[in-house]
C-alpha cells in the first residue's frame, strides 16, 4: 500500500466488485488514521518502520453508521456498525506467521478472545 496509486487501485477494485466493506492486512502505513477517499472511508492502524498494519474500507453510506472503532496495536482493528436487526462487528487481523515467537501468536489469540467476550451475543461478528 506504500506505492503511489495503490490505494486508488484497491478502491477501484472494491467498487468494481460492488463491495461495501473490505479488510486489508499488511498495509505498512506508519501512522494510524481515518480518512475518506473517493467515497470510501479508510480506517487503519499504523506500524513501526512501515511494517504490519491493517485497514477496514467502508462505503461512505455505511460508514455513517459506524458507532465504534478500536485499534489493538498494529495488527488488529475492530469496527462496529449500527445495523438492523443486529449490529455488525468487523475485526480485521494480520496474524503473526510461524516465524514469530509463540508468545506473540498466543497474545493475538488472547486479545481476540477478549474482544469476542465483550461483544454482545446478538451482534453479528465477522473476523477477517
Amino acid at each position: 500500500m506504500l506505492r503511489p496509486g495503490k490505494l486508488a487501485n484497491v478502491i477501484g477494485e472494491m467498487k468494481r466488485a460492488k463491495l461495501n466493506v473490505l479488510g486489508l492486512a499488511e498495509t505498512r502505513w506508519k501512522e494510524e488514521g481515518d480518512f475518506t477517499s473517493d467515497g470510501i472511508r479508510i480506517i487503519h492502524t499504523g506500524g513501526e518502520n512501515s511494517q504490519n498494519g491493517v485497514a477496514v474500507l467502508v462505503e461512505e453510506k455505511i460508514a455513517r453508521s459506524i458507532i465504534k472503532i478500536e485499534r489493538y496495536g498494529s495488527r488488529m482493528i475492530e469496527v462496529k456498525i449500527k445495523s438492523e436487526p443486529v449490529d455488525i462487528v468487523i475485526i480485521q487481523i494480520y496474524m503473526p506467521t510461524t516465524t514469530h515467537e509463540d508468545e506473540e501468536v498466543d497474545n493475538m489469540y488472547e486479545r481476540l478472545e477478549e474482544i469476542l467476550d465483550r461483544t454482545k451475543g446478538t451482534d453479528y461478528v465477522v473476523i477477517m
